[in-house]
């Protein structure tokens, strides 16, 4: 998992000045927009703000975390559950995660409206994850991952010296 992601920092900068302007623009929709328009008008301009910012988040940071564990096909047999809490580094994805496992993988795919605004799908195989003591996160090379303690059961323990 080499590919390069855009660090942290960058990400909240970018985003720092999208608010900026964001803000302006309500400031300024506020101030000359006739009164009756400032509802719809914000909160279209919020709800295209939050596609914007999940879009960027997924394609920025979820996304290049995930690239070297392209989508698997995903057996009948696999035990299956929607809903379920992911967090992969520092990218949280409460309650939008369609969790599968298999003998080799587990498969994350996000929700539908996540994976509209580029969110990516994974399979990742066990062999790649070192879990902890707690049982509900693992190591993914350098990154933490967190869920559900049934996707990590098949997670191996690397070999004691």
């Amino acid at each position: 998992m080499n590919t390069k992601r855009m660090p942290i920092w960058v990400f909240l900068l970018w985003l720092v000045v999208f608010e900026c302007f964001l803000v302006t623009g309500i400031v300024l929709v506020l101030m000359y927009a006739p009164s009756p328009s400032h509802g719809p008008i914000i909160t279209f301009v919020a709800l295209f703000a939050l596609a914007v910012i999940a879009s960027a988040a997924f394609r920025l940071l979820w996304n290049p975390m995930l690239a070297a564990f392209p989508p698997q096909e995903v057996p009948v047999t696999a035990k299956k559950k929607s809903f379920q809490s992911f967090s992969f580094g520092l990218v949280n994805m409460g309650l939008s995660i369609n969790a599968a496992t298999d003998e080799d993988y587990l498969h994350i795919e996000p929700i539908l409206p996540w994976r509209a605004l580029g969110a990516a799908s994974a399979s990742i195989p066990f062999t790649a994850m070192t879990p902890s003591d707690c049982g509900r996160t693992v190591k993914v090379d350098k990154w933490t991952m967190a869920g559900p303690k049934w996707c990590f059961e098949k997670a191996t323990k690397p070999p004691t010296a």
